[in-house]
C-alpha cells in the first residue's frame, strides 16, 4: 500500500533477527523508538512461512494493549518457495505521547518466522515536504533504477531481505545479505537496487531546496591549538551534530553541537591533543534519520 502526505515519515524497526513462531510462551519482543510527536503511527509486521497458506495462531500487543484478535494479513506473496505475510494497523492512540513502545508478537505456526516489526510515524515538518509510505513485499530480480522524485532531494529508508543483492546510491555500492535496513539522503533522488532483493517497507521523504550538510575546515590558530570552522550550507537544520576528531583510528577530541542552523557558520578552538587531529567523523540527524560522514581536515 502507499500513502502521500505533507510532512515527513520515519521508519523505526526492532532488531532484524528472525524469530521462530514456535510457542505463545516465547513471543518476539521489540522495543521501538517513537520519533517526535507523530500525527499518525502505523504498525508493520512481516512474517515468512511455508509454501502453502495455513491458519496461523497469533496475537500482537503494543504496550500490553492487544492490537490483533486474529491473523488477517493484508498482503500475502509467494517468493521462492515461501509465503510472506504483511500486517499493517493504525496504532496512533496507543503510540501517542510515548518515546518508545514495547511490541510483543505471540505466534504459533510450523516453519514460520517473524521477519520484521516496527512503526512508521508521520510527523509535521517545519517546511513543506512530501512523504510516501509503502508496505508490502516487492521482489526485485536484476537491476532496477528507482527515481524517488523529479525535483528537490529525498531521504529514503528501506527494510527487507537480500539473497546477495546490493544497493547503489550517491556513487557508493553497498552489498547486503540477509535482513537489512538502509537509509540514505539522495541529492539526485536516484537509487539503484540490484537483486535478488525483497523489500518489506519503504519510506521516502522529498524536500525542496538544498539538504543540510556539515562542512569542517581548519583556520589559522595559535601553536598547539586547533581552530575549526563548521558550516551548514543547506536550507534545513542539521540536528544532533556530533563530531569526533581522529588521529588515525584514535579519537583525540569530541564535540556535541546539537544543532547547526541553515547557512550557519561557527568557529571552535580546541587545545591539545585535538590539535593533532587529521580527520573528523561527523554525524547528524535529519528527517528522523542519522547520517555519518568522514571528512579530512583541510586548510580554511
Amino acid at each position: 500500500m502507499s500513502n502521500d502526505s505533507t510532512g515527513y515519515a520515519v521508519l523505526s524497526v526492532g532488531p532484524l533477527s528472525p524469530h521462530a513462531c514456535v510457542s505463545f510462551e516465547r513471543p518476539a519482543r521489540y522495543t521501538v523508538s517513537v520519533k517526535g510527536s507523530p500525527e499518525v503511527s502505523l504498525l508493520l509486521v512481516v512474517l515468512r512461512g511455508r509454501d502453502r497458506v495455513e491458519d496461523i495462531s497469533w496475537r500482537v500487543y503494543l504496550n500490553e494493549v492487544k492490537v490483533s484478535r486474529e491473523f488477517k494479513p493484508q498482503h500475502i506473496l509467494p517468493l521462492r518457495g515461501t509465503l510472506h505475510y504483511v500486517y499493517v494497523a493504525d496504532v496512533t492512540p496507543v503510540a501517542r505521547g510515548a518515546e518508545t513502545v514495547e511490541l510483543a508478537i505471540r505466534c504459533h505456526a510450523g516453519d514460520t518466522f517473524v521477519e520484521a516489526a516496527g512503526l512508521v510515524s508521520l510527523l509535521p515538518g517545519e517546511r513543506p515536504a512530501r512523504a510516501r509510505v509503502y508496505a508490502g513485499v516487492s521482489r526485485i530480480e536484476g537491476d532496477r533504477d528507482l527515481r524517488v522524485a523529479d525535483t528537490g532531494f529525498s531521504v529514503l529508508s528501506l527494510v527487507g531481505r537480500s539473497d546477495g543483492g546490493a544497493i547503489s546510491a550517491g556513487g557508493v555500492l553497498r552489498k547486503i545479505s540477509g535482513l537489512f535496513e538502509f537509509s540514505e539522503l539522495l541529492t539526485d533522488n536516484a537509487v539503484d537496487l540490484r537483486g535478488p532483493l525483497s523489500v518489506y517497507a519503504a519510506v521516502s521523504n522529498t524536500f525542496e531546496g538544498r539538504p543540510p550538510e556539515v562542512t569542517v575546515s581548519v583556520a589559522p590558530a595559535e601553536p598547539k591549538r586547533l581552530k575549526l570552522v563548521l558550516a551548514n550550507p543547506g536550507d534545513y537544520p542539521a540536528e544532533g551534530v556530533d563530531l569526533r576528531l581522529l588521529r588515525g583510528a584514535q579519537t583525540v577530541g569530541r564535540l556535541d553541537l546539537r544543532r547547526l542552523k541553515p547557512r550557519e557558520s561557527i568557529d571552535v578552538v580546541l587545545d591539545d591533543p585535538a590539535s593533532e587531529a587529521t580527520a573528523v567523523k561527523v554525524s547528524y540527524e535529519f528527517s528522523g534519520q542519522q547520517f555519518m560522514r568522514m571528512l579530512r581536515l583541510v586548510p580554511y
